[in-house]
């Protein structure tokens, strides 16, 4: 059974089967391992904030974790088919990724063509209760920045790596601020 069921509407269908839960690898030298990330995807990742006058004709209402009301977005969607490659792409040394000022989750951002500009993407990342993942990360989010309210609030960065390394050995987090 997929994690998010297709989408009906409209006569077309719209296949969620990319969003199912991915495990991304991360060498960690911190943790002096492997680590083994579970990666799961939210709704918020093809769908907006519900508001009835946007709301797509013909579109099911669709809820997110907390009993919200959404709306599929077409936008989110395309580009929700590039998550599961720039989620495995995060354990790149290189990659660096920012700490949200709530101080709970993290952004990694980066360039797209369609919508042009940059494209957020929104993760909470804590040691796993599930004995297959040493780590579990939540994809809250990910959608393309509107002009009109700016980019996230963020405040230092941190490789992602060291990130999962220190989040595996319960280490602090904190960026500088």
């Amino acid at each position: 059974m997929p994690y998010f069921p297709p989408i009906t509407a409209n006569g077309l269908t719209y296949d969620l089967a990319h969003l199912d839960p991915l495990m991304l690898q991360v060498q960690s030298d911190m943790a002096k391992k492997t680590l083994r990330v579970g990666v799961r995807f939210s709704n918020h990742c093809f769908t907006s904030e519900y508001d009835a006058t946007a709301h797509p004709a013909g579109f099911p209402v669709l809820l997110d974790a907390g009993q919200r009301q959404r709306s599929f977005c077409r936008i989110r969607y395309d580009l929700s088919h590039q998550l599961p490659a720039i989620v495995q792409g995060l354990a790149h040394p290189r990659i660096q990724v920012w700490q949200t000022a709530e101080r709970r989750n993290w952004v990694y951002s980066m360039t797209v063509t369609n919508p042009a500009g940059p494209y957020h993407v929104f993760f909470e990342l804590r040691r796993s209760h599930d004995r297959a993942y040493d780590l579990g990360m939540v994809v809250e989010s990910a959608y393309p920045e509107d002009p009109a309210r700016g980019g996230p609030n963020i405040l230092g960065k941190m490789g992602f790596v060291l990130l999962c390394g220190k989040v595996y050995t319960g280490k602090p987090v904190a960026t500088k601020r």
